[in-house]
């Protein structure tokens, strides 16, 4: 036997579509040149293969219930799907362009990201058009709620009160590298992490993640470096730490490629300080086929471990000097 969901039609969505234009099943009627029962009846039968209504009445006006909203998504893109195939199919078109529209914190290093979205550029690059969105978490958070985002690249998961209506995945788990420019990492001597005492260093906005555990790791072995700086634009730490302003910390994931672009020496490495990076994306959405391939991967680590949902484990180890 069919499922409720297997007789939605297009009809169905057609005049599901156009009362939300109109904002009434009689303005839907006379643009469709139909009845408001026939109007109205495909609309309760679209209702009644959902499992759930679509409209509220507020006064004299329909308005949309949070079913609606994403209904409506769906049928916009169905929509803009129907007229792109026939555009193929009849030569006027190319071949579907791929679309991707990513929101970023702010404190996630753009080296990281562009590990992350490597292999999809690479395999789509030519027919992909990639929207990179930046703010703070509760930013870009109410945007995807908005569905105008189709995910975000996070240091931490999706907060407890979201996640019934999102879901995370483990991109990333690295431990911490201290790079300095040559001259900087030629005058700190001491054995690490000791010679961070006194030193110049770079950090994270206070209340961040990583900087509070960061700077957590160091009292707890009584060193206080001096902080030069605060940024929570991790390309302009970069920018900074090359010029010799100071220590920068970043994921050791992509040590090699910072020391190699700016030109930065490593200082030490602490593995039990882990700087995850987490996909976050609507879980009562239709998936953008990109996010799969994103969510496919195994997440990104010097030791190259398996793939996780879950908050990763914190294991202490041993810094350890380059």
């Amino acid at each position: 036997m069919n499922s409720p969901v297997s007789r939605i039609n297009y009809k169905h969505l057609r005049y599901f579509h156009e009362v939300v234009k109109e904002g009434s099943v009689a303005g839907a009627a006379r643009r469709l040149h139909l009845t408001p029962q026939t109007v109205s009846s495909q609309v309760r039968s679209l209702e009644r293969a959902l499992g759930r209504p679509l409209f509220e009445r507020i006064g004299r006006r329909l308005t949309l219930t949070a079913d609606g909203e994403v209904a409506l998504d769906y049928a916009e893109s169905i929509f803009s799907l129907g007229a792109e195939l026939r555009s193929v199919m009849t030569g006027r078109a190319q071949a579907r362009r791929l679309v991707l529209r990513l929101g970023i914190t702010d404190s996630v290093p753009k080296l990281l990201t562009a590990r992350v979205l490597g292999p999809v550029l690479d395999r789509h690059g030519g027919r992909l058009e990639l929207t990179c969105v930046e703010g703070t978490p509760a930013e870009l958070l109410g945007r995807l709620a908005a569905f105008q985002l189709d995910a975000l690249l996070a240091e931490l998961p999706v907060p407890p009160h979201l996640a019934r209506t999102m879901r995370s995945r483990l991109l990333v788990e690295s431990g911490v590298s201290f790079l300095a420019a040559p001259g900087l990492r030629q005058k700190l001597g001491r054995r690490f992490p000791d010679c961070l005492d006194g030193a110049p260093l770079i950090a994270w906005p206070e209340g961040s993640p990583l900087g509070s555990s960061i700077e957590a790791w160091l009292a707890e072995r009584g060193i206080t470096p001096r902080i030069v700086a605060r940024c929570d634009d991790s390309a302009l730490m970069k920018v900074l730490a090359q010029r010799g302003l100071g220590v920068l910390c970043a994921p050791t994931v992509i040590e090699t490629d910072i020391a190699r672009q700016y030109d930065l020496k490593v200082v030490g490495r602490v593995a039990e300080l882990e700087e995850p990076l987490y996909l976050i994306s609507p879980a009562m959405r239709h998936a953008n086929p990109l996010l799969d391939e994103i969510r496919g991967m195994s997440p990104i680590s010097p030791g190259g471990s398996g793939a996780r949902s879950s908050t990763p484990a914190r294991r202490p180890r041993p810094a350890s000097r380059p």
